[in-house]
């Protein structure tokens, strides 16, 4: 085993931590991580007004409350997710504008404007004039809001990448307007931008009329037909998601933060179909996406078995003290005190189940989700307990609370071998101490 181990490391090292390195560590994967984690706070509003607004059963057995809590609280869901492109904008452009070292504020500015530049300032729909109604009438000094929601999520992260980059070249080779240093930095810094900020929101205006030649016709059909929607097929497929997960596992094992690496690659796809599924729940449609971000809510608290069972097999001091000090975060999808405290890292007794018991775990939920229906559309915060956050993931379909449970099962019986061996493991050391 330790043979295999060390060859397997060295495997790791050659080909795999390089790529790992690379992604954790490249500016423009780093920017759009966190301008979707940006958009958290967001998101998990728009999903509580979302549960309010279409709480089970209320409109059969309070319809007046029902009625007051879609006519109140309905208006913030289009301030919010249906608009998210541009809160997306306005985090991944200051973290984007801090790694390109310039100033954050002339960053979202140059960002928001270039999307705004590319963005279609009319739309089709139905009018009415003097009481008659005009179909597919054009309506222009407009901005269609669908550009703006899930749809521009992808243009917007081109447009702030390629903008700030514009923008940081020409102001680092110095293609400024400079003031004299007797003149205040809250004068001087806006001139040093007029350059910059010009050079981008030219190119991008350059870009709006080129893409007005094509049969697209703007940049976010361009994206959505080009990117967007084979992205979305892509990240819509459970053996991209299990390779993803395992290479997540992989990277933990040997002391890489995994979940960040993989993460920056499907979290902005996933974000995209959760919100498209919001969206059509919202508008009383088939949900369009089975997985989405939302359906971590699955994953997240696979992790919780092997903790119960270090805790209910565990006979040695070492395995005792871990159990107790990691069963109460674990409850709340806090996994470190395990990960580290065990831990888990090059720990080649724990390398099979690490890589395998969670993936086995993901696909029972999934095809049970699949069979039952509870397909998760919201994202309920991260540190709700299991059974909770799943009910409130799914909009309280009963189903939902029995998927964690049979996950939990799975893997406990998977891991509880593997807990026993590293318990004798342990118990062997305490005896050797204490003789």
């Amino acid at each position: 085993m330790n043979n295999f181990m060390n060859k397997l490391e060295k495997f790791l090292n050659k080909h795999l931590m390089p790529v790992a390195d690379a992604i954790n560590s490249n500016k423009v994967m780093t920017a759009i991580k966190d301008g979707m984690m940006g958009t958290l706070p967001i998101t998990l509003f728009a999903s509580i007004i979302l549960i309010l607004t279409n709480f089970p059963f209320l409109d059969k057995y309070a319809p007046a409350a029902d009625l007051w809590l879609k006519t109140k609280l309905i208006p913030a869901y289009p301030v919010t997710m249906g608009i998210l492109a541009i809160f997306i904008i306005f985090a991944a452009a200051n973290s984007y504008a801090k790694l390109k070292k310039i100033e954050p504020l002339f960053g979202i500015i140059v960002a928001f404007a270039s999307f705004l530049i590319v963005t279609p300032l009319s739309t089709v729909t139905d009018v009415v004039v003097d009481g008659q109604i005009v179909k597919n009438a054009v309506v222009s000094g407009v901005i269609p809001t669908a550009n703006l929601g899930a749809n521009g999520v992808f243009t917007a992260l081109f447009v702030t990448v390629i903008s700030i980059s514009i923008y940081a070249y020409l102001q680092h080779k110095n293609f400024v307007i400079k003031m004299p240093d007797s003149v205040p930095d809250n004068v001087a810094k806006p001139f040093l931008s007029v350059i910059p900020l010009v050079g981008s929101l030219s190119f991008f205006l350059l870009v709006r009329n080129l893409i007005e030649l094509t049969p697209f016709g703007t940049l976010q059909d361009a994206v959505y037909t080009i990117l967007t929607k084979p992205l979305l097929g892509f990240g819509n497929s459970i053996w991209v998601f299990l390779f993803l997960l395992f290479l997540a596992q992989i990277l933990w094992f040997f002391g890489i933060h995994g979940t960040n690496v993989t993460l920056s690659i499907w979290q902005p796809i996933a974000t995209v179909a959760m919100v498209a599924n919001l969206d059509a729940f919202n508008a009383g449609q088939p949900l369009p996406y089975v997985l989405t971000a939302a359906f971590t809510v699955y994953t997240g608290q696979a992790k919780l078995s092997e903790i119960v069972a270090l805790v209910a097999l565990g006979k040695s001091k070492q395995a005792k003290a871990i159990g107790k000090v990691a069963l109460i975060p674990a409850l709340f999808n806090i996994h470190e005190p395990f990960v580290f405290g065990l831990p888990v890292m090059f720990n080649t007794t724990l390398f099979i189940p690490w890589i395998f018991v969670e993936l086995i775990q993901t696909g029972v939920a999934y095809g049970l989700m699949l069979l039952t229906g509870a397909i998760p559309i919201i994202q309920a915060p991260w540190t709700t307990p299991p059974i909770l956050q799943q009910l409130i993931a799914t909009n309280f379909n009963p189903w939902s609370a029995l998927i964690p449970i049979a996950t939990f099962a799975v893997g406990f019986v998977l891991w509880a071998p593997f807990i026993k061996l590293l318990d004798k493991q342990y118990l062997k050391q305490e005896q050797e101490e204490i003789a």
